[in-house]
C-alpha cells in the first residue's frame, strides 16, 4: 500500500460535519480518510445521527453556539492547513460557520449537503440561501447535480445548462467548482470549474448501490492532499476521483443495506480510471 513517504506533522485538516453513528459518512468517514493520507483530522460537530447502512432514524442538529464554540476550542490551539465542511444542517449553523470563515487563513472546501444523490431534499429551503450566503468563503464547492440545481435555480438537462451554472456559482463566489453529474453516457463524470474552463473528468461507473459516504471520502480526500502541500487542483480532484473509485470497487458488505465506500484501501494508487 502505497502511503506518504515523509511524515508531515503539520498535516492538518478540520472537518466541520455531522456524526455519522454507523461510520460510513459524515465527519467519521472524514477522519478516516485524513488519517489514510497521513493526515491529522480535526473535527466540529454539527449534528447527531441515528443511522445505519439500512437508513436514518433520527437527526439532531445541535445548537449554532455549540458547534462555534467546538470551532473556537480547534482553531485556538489547534491550526489546520485546509477545512471542509459536511452536512451543516441549519441555515442558522450555516450562517455561523459563514461568520466564523471571515477569520479562516486557510482554504475552506464546501460540501454543500444540501440534496441525496437521488434528488431527495435533506435541507430546508432557507438552508439553501444560507449556503449561497456561505459561497464566496468556498475556495471549492462540490455539489451534487441536484445541489447544483437548487443553489443556481438551474434545471440540469445539457452540457450548456452545467457550464451556466458553474458560471453562476462563480459569480457567487465560489473560486472553483467541483460538479458531481453522476452517471453520463456509462461514465461517471465530475466537471472541475476554474472560472476560466470548465475540465470534465470522468472514470469508471460501477454497478453498486455501495456508494455510502462517497461525496464525503471525495471532498475529504481533497482536503487531505491540500493539507500535504500538493497545489495543483486538476490533479488533485484527479487523483481524489480515482481514489474514491478504488474505495467503491474494493468494498466489501457492511451492515445489511447500502454499504460504506472502503476507505481503508485508500492512498493506494490505482490503474488509470480517469480521464
Amino acid at each position: 500500500m502505497n502511503r506518504p513517504t515523509e511524515y508531515r506533522p503539520n498535516a492538518i485538516a478540520l472537518t466541520i460535519a455531522g456524526s455519522d453513528s454507523s461510520g460510513g459518512a459524515g465527519l467519521q468517514a472524514d477522519l478516516k480518510t485524513f488519517q489514510q493520507f497521513g493526515v491529522y483530522g480535526a473535527s466540529v460537530v454539527t449534528m447527531i445521527t441515528a443511522q445505519n447502512s439500512l437508513g436514518v432514524r433520527r437527526i439532531e442538529n445541535l445548537p449554532s453556539e455549540l458547534v462555534l464554540d467546538q470551532l473556537a476550542a480547534v482553531l485556538d490551539d489547534i491550526q489546520p492547513v485546509v477545512a471542509k465542511t459536511g452536512a451543516l444542517g441549519t441555515a442558522e449553523t450555516i450562517d455561523a460557520i459563514h461568520q466564523a470563515a471571515q477569520q479562516f487563513t486557510f482554504p475552506l472546501i464546501v460540501d454543500p449537503v444540501m440534496v441525496s444523490k437521488h434528488g431527495d431534499p435533506l435541507v430546508a429551503d432557507d438552508a439553501v440561501d444560507a449556503y449561497r450566503r456561505l459561497l464566496p468563503k468556498a475556495f471549492l464547492v462540490t455539489p451534487n447535480r441536484f445541489e447544483l440545481e437548487k443553489l443556481t435555480g438551474i434545471a440540469i438537462k445539457t452540457n450548456q445548462d452545467v457550464a451556466k451554472a458553474i458560471h453562476d456559482l462563480h459569480q457567487m463566489g465560489a473560486r472553483f467548482v467541483l460538479a458531481k453529474m453522476g452517471q453520463v453516457d456509462g461514465q461517471s463524470e465530475h466537471i472541475l470549474g476554474s472560472g476560466k474552463e470548465n475540465i470534465a473528468i470522468q472514470s469508471k461507473h460501477f454497478d453498486t448501490q455501495n456508494t455510502h459516504g462517497a461525496g464525503c471520502v471525495l471532498s475529504a480526500t481533497i482536503a487531505a492532499l491540500i493539507a500535504l502541500g500538493e497545489t495543483d487542483l486538476k490533479r488533485i480532484v484527479q487523483r481524489a476521483i480515482r481514489q474514491v473509485s478504488i474505495g467503491i470497487h474494493n468494498t466489501h458488505p457492511i451492515g445489511k443495506g447500502r454499504s460504506p465506500v472502503e476507505t481503508r484501501v485508500l492512498a493506494n494508487e490505482p490503474d488509470e480510471m480517469t480521464s
